[in-house]
């Protein structure tokens, strides 16, 4: 493929074109990872970073501003969707849905296989609902709460959730990237799926493994983890568990699947959880309202403040709720303020939502100045056989991905870019969709500035560099595409 089949508006040197993307490297490794500083500001430095070399090849501040404004515009629904998960996990706490979830977890559940089960549930509702997103914010958000209340590290229990998430969202046929894959490569989404499957079975088999292994590593104590009972008793005690509870998660997951816009059953899901709150819980609707804006929190249900055993650190001879004395000390007013007091608007707009603008801003500007052309077209011309070609679609998937934080946007580009050299080669088109794949879902939730990170991370509550170890998922399934693409070249001769 010539550079005439590229679109180069700006002309820009390979030195210019990639200095913004090792400047954030830089940036990231010195500024957050040693200096701790939060990775906003440095997203916000890379950026200006890129906007000085945009504007010394020619491109004006007006021009860049324009671009700015067209991606946000492009990318307006997912901000939409970011917000309104933040009313979602709050509403979903006032109503007491995640409470619920929460207690018969741990009633249920044996620290030693949370985490191979929180891969297992997350893996099964992304599979149904075709959302890794949804599946972190209801299941994941569960998960997260049980491990806080086990003292399992939460590092992985996230791991485990964004790997089950992602892994269902492969193999589903009604996620929004597996079929955008499969239509950019011009084949059935079903063939998509059914290529996918060995590298999507092998890495889920390796996931279950790792969990288990790690779970019997730092699960703990079950039956007589007397911090758990104490959680326990105090949720017991501040709502009153209903199985109705259940039906705001059931609105997005049955709507989701019915083809629903995904925002109105937020919206609505919301509504019928502060319903609930109202109806079975006591709460008052101005605490009902002030959850989907501000967050929930735990003293709307004036609960605590008449308990003051619940704060209490030291072993109590007082039997409360029938809960045994702690042989260790735990303040569980600090365990469950982490655990419930979190969601809102508010809270998703200042987070989430400033880091996504900040992303985007750094992707158009790298588009509008012409560097992501020009490393698009030095990783084609590079290209001399099968397995360097497929390499090279996935480093492309990837890269775009990475810069632009809209990974619809990059499979499309990537289909237009590789469709032909795949079939020039002799090359499945599978193998093309298969690229686009896994460079678009195992890796942009392990990128700390595009948004899919950025959701699970405000969605958890934890930071991307601290689970993205343990998404053991993700990290097998890149390896193996590899492994397996190599195979399957050599095995065709190709």
């Amino acid at each position: 493929m010539d550079s005439n089949s590229i679109d180069t508006k700006k002309e820009i040197s390979f030195w210019l074109a990639s200095f913004p993307m090792l400047a954030m490297g830089v940036f990231v490794g010195v500024g957050n990872l040693w200096m701790e500083i939060d990775l906003k500001f440095i997203l916000l430095i890379s950026t200006l970073v890129a906007g000085i070399v945009a504007y010394a090849v020619g491109v004006s501040v007006k021009e860049m501003i324009e671009s700015i404004a067209k991606t946000v515009k492009k990318a307006f629904p997912v901000i939409l969707i970011l917000i309104a998960i933040g009313g979602i996990v709050g509403t979903w706490m006032y109503s007491g849905t995640v409470p619920y979830l929460i207690y018969y977890g741990l009633k249920l559940l044996h620290p030693d296989y949370l985490l191979v089960t929180a891969f297992l549930v997350t893996a099964t509702v992304s599979t149904f609902t075709g959302t890794s997103w949804g599946s972190a914010a209801t299941a994941g958000v569960a998960f997260m709460g049980i491990g806080i209340s086990m003292g399992v590290p939460l590092p992985m229990v996230a791991g485990a959730v964004i790997s089950g998430a992602v892994f269902g969202d492969k193999v589903s046929p009604v996620s929004d990237t597996t079929n955008i894959c499969a239509m950019s490569a011009e084949i059935s989404v079903y063939d998509h799926i059914r290529g996918m499957l060995p590298n999507v079975l092998i890495s889920g088999g390796l996931a279950v493994i790792s969990f288990l292994i790690l779970g019997f590593m730092n699960g703990g104590e079950a039956g007589e983890n007397e911090g758990a009972l104490r959680v326990m008793g105090a949720l017991d005690g501040m709502y009153n568990f209903n199985p109705v509870m259940l039906i705001p998660p059931i609105i997005v997951f049955a709507g989701g699947y019915k083809g629903y816009n995904p925002i109105a059953l937020m919206v609505s899901s919301c509504i019928a959880a502060i319903i609930i709150g109202m109806a079975f819980n006591g709460f008052s609707i101005q605490d009902g309202a002030k959850s989907m804006i501000s967050g929930f929190n735990m003293e709307m249900t004036h609960f605590l403040a008449s308990n003051s055993y619940w704060a209490q650190e030291a072993p109590m001879p007082v039997d409360v709720l029938h809960i045994p004395p702690l042989k260790t000390p735990m303040n569980v007013m600090n365990v469950l303020t982490t655990l419930l007091n979190r969601g809102g608007f508010e809270g998703m707009m200042s987070g989430a939502v400033l880091f996504c603008i900040l992303a985007i801003a750094f992707g158009a500007i790298m588009e509008v100045s012409g560097a992501l052309n020009k490393l698009m077209y030095l990783l084609l011309k590079g290209v001399k056989s099968a397995f360097s070609l497929i390499v090279a679609a996935f480093v492309s998937g990837a890269l775009l991905n990475g810069v632009t934080g809209n990974a619809t946007f990059s499979i499309l580009t990537v289909g237009q870019l590789f469709r032909d050299s795949f079939r020039e080669r002799g090359v499945s088109l599978p193998m093309l969709s298969r690229s686009m794949e896994n460079s678009m879902t195992l890796f942009e939730s392990l990128i700390p500035w595009h948004v899919t990170a950025i959701y699970m991370a405000a969605t958890l509550e934890i930071d991307t560099l601290s689970y993205a170890p343990y998404a053991f998922f993700n990290m097998a399934g890149i390896g193996l595409f590899f492994i397996l693409s190599y195979r399957t070249v050599k095995k065709l001769k190709l």
